[in-house]
């Protein structure tokens, strides 16, 4: 797999993640009625953010990090996931009158999702392996 195919891959998810966001924006202003639903996904969208760019980021692809340096990597990256979600639930019940928690956990939850959809479809079609 040549990584300036991965790396289009990569962008093409964090632009299609930005534009979620942005039509779940739009909703928000949108559909007054049931704004606390369309403010909790985009709260959660918010947070999924953060885990587009941490879980796809070029990261270790040129760096040859291996070994324990890559596994303690990868655990604050999930440790900083699992604080970031915590975060988001907080706040969505702390202020439930303008979130909807459960559209927040599922906003968040659709950030896994947009990762493992995009990157599934890149190892199912990889691109010319000679160049």
């Amino acid at each position: 797999m040549s990584a300036n195919s991965l790396m289009k891959r990569l962008r093409a998810i964090q632009w299609s993640w930005l534009g979620l966001m942005l039509l779940t924006a739009l909703c928000v202003a949108v559909f007054r009625e049931t704004r606390p639903v369309f403010s909790g996904l985009l709260l959660g969208e918010m947070g999924g953010l953060f885990v587009i760019f941490s879980m796809i980021r070029q990261g270790h692809l040129n760096d040859n990090v291996q070994g324990q340096l890559l596994f303690a990597s990868g655990m604050v990256g999930m440790f900083a996931r699992l604080a970031l979600i915590v975060v988001i639930m907080v706040i969505a019940l702390k202020f439930r009158a303008l979130f909807n928690p459960y559209a927040a956990l599922v906003g968040y939850a659709l950030s896994f999702v947009f990762v493992i959809i995009g990157m599934y479809r890149y190892a199912k079609n990889p691109p010319d392996q000679q160049g």
